[in-house]
């Protein structure tokens, strides 16, 4: 009995990936350390290293039971929240069965819209962004500008956006044709998310679908955005690089790129969540580059505000609510990239510029985006 009390007052929280470099787990262990700030007991499940028994969790009463993109929280009896990092339709799968225990948490209120049309067979959805995590050292000072080691830092991976067009033109013909439709839509509109492009080609072909028709269509065409994805990230990376700008980027996923021995590409090896932070701490400007997220906002960006470095990134709508251009964060156009490289060598060379903006945007993430944020709003949804 005493244990049951217990269980219903706790939050059990899932460690259940070492992908990405463990950031899922990074922020299932600042989470809990926010909640349990709040007084909120607190108990994490680490799968990770195989020495808790699944069954010994999975039928206690908790209060919640929380992981970020993973299958295993189905298990678990009770009301359930999955933290979802991607676009909606990467969970299709898991869901499209009866769900009415399981609520889901996305970082963009396009992705809430999507969900709270489409999946009606969950019990719900909240916007509920990530939040910034300090670096491992103290704080650097306010008061002097710092030397910092970096012209621009990206960690982000490469991936080559011509697999997925092979996969497409490997398509039944109506389909390649629907897919290259799809591609000028979303070329000629990067700044749409890719459910609206998606509903304008089918307007185009004057196609109607049901709400299943449509989520199987877009399943069919994930290449297509895919690619669209891979092409911007080469490109801004490309014209940055013949500008003559310095790119200091991680991991082995860069030797494969088209550029990787250009001499303005200066690559690193992987890094842990903890590295990646001193190394924000030591950038001049902390590239960041979306995965389609129109109206979102994401930890890379958060984080290194924490570490004081200039943000850079292409626009979403909640960006723009929440920083401004040039005074907190740098934001660009995807459609309108020409100008970008003059944009950052002129503020490579004032450093005074950069100082000023990063301090700007570590101070609104300090009122607004931290764990203790988060755990609190949190609280509110449970």
């Amino acid at each position: 009995m005493e244990r049951n009390n217990h269980d219903t007052q706790t939050i059990l929280l899932l460690r259940t990936s070492d992908a990405c470099y463990s950031i899922m787990n990074l922020f299932i262990d600042e989470l809990a350390k926010a909640l349990r700030s709040c007084h909120q007991p607190v108990e994490i499940l680490d799968i990770t290293k195989g020495n808790q028994p699944l069954e010994h969790f999975i039928n206690r009463p908790f209060r919640a039971v929380i992981g970020i993109q993973t299958n295993l929280i189905n298990f678990f009896c009770g009301k359930k929240y999955l933290i979802l990092l991607d676009h909606p339709i990467t969970i299709y799968d898991n869901f499209k069965y009866d769900s009415k225990d399981c609520y889901v948490l996305t970082h963009d209120r396009n992705y809430l819209s999507f969900i709270q049309h489409y999946y009606k067979n969950l019990a719900g959805c909240f916007y509920f962004p990530p939040a910034g995590t300090f670096p491992p050292e103290s704080h650097m000072p306010e008061c002097c500008l710092p030397q910092k080691q970096y012209g621009i830092t990206f960690f982000g991976t490469y991936r080559n956006y011509r697999e997925p067009l092979s996969t497409i033109r490997s398509y039944p013909r109506p389909y390649r044709m629907f897919s290259a439709r799809l591609i000028y839509f979303m070329r000629r509109k990067p700044d749409f998310p890719a459910e609206k492009v998606l509903e304008e080609v089918l307007r185009y072909y004057s196609l109607s679908l049901s709400n299943h028709g449509f989520l199987e269509m877009f399943v069919a065409m994930k290449p297509v955005f895919d690619c669209i994805m891979f092409y911007y990230r080469e490109k801004i990376v490309g014209m940055l690089l013949n500008a003559g700008i310095e790119i200091h980027v991680y991991g082995d996923s860069w030797k494969k790129s088209p550029f990787s021995e250009h001499p303005c590409l200066i690559r690193h090896p992987a890094m842990v969540p903890a590295d990646t932070l001193r190394i924000m701490q030591q950038s001049k400007i902390s590239l960041n580059i979306m995965s389609w997220h129109k109206d979102g906002m994401t930890e890379r960006i958060l984080n290194a505000m924490l570490c004081q470095s200039a943000v850079l990134s292409d626009r979403s709508t909640r960006l723009e609510e929440e920083f401004i251009d040039g005074e907190d964060i740098l934001l660009f156009d995807l459609s309108r990239l020409d100008s970008l490289p003059e944009r950052i060598l002129a503020l490579l060379s004032d450093d005074e510029r950069l100082h000023q903006i990063s301090l700007n945007g570590y101070r609104k993430v300090i009122q607004n985006h931290l764990w203790i944020h988060r755990a609190k709003q949190l609280l509110t949804i449970l």
